[in-house]
């Protein structure tokens, strides 16, 4: 699945938005009561809204402080001693 970048993902956001709102505006008129039902209409107004909210550039991973050259978030575990005699470790 290939990503996006921001705008082309505001504008497929903002078609779907549309889309699905008039889908389901031709829903309510042709099956249900418009008066009644309305509320259903908020969800493609909502799609909308999160479809133009501003979104961040390139994320950019944060740099560890100082240059120290080597890894330090492993832990070298000593080697497992091979069993005794009677099986035991």
């Amino acid at each position: 699945m290939s990503r996006h970048d921001a705008r082309e993902a505001r504008t497929l956001g903002l078609w779907t938005a549309a889309w699905l709102g008039g889908l389901l505006l031709a829903g309510l008129l042709w099956l249900g009561d418009l008066s009644l039902q309305w509320p259903v209409l908020l969800i493609p107004v909502l799609w909308a809204l999160v479809a133009v909210r501003p979104r961040g550039g390139r994320r950019r991973e944060v740099e560890p402080p100082g240059d120290l050259g080597h890894r330090t978030d492993t832990v070298e575990r000593p080697a497992l001693r091979p069993p005794d005699r009677d099986g035991w470790y």
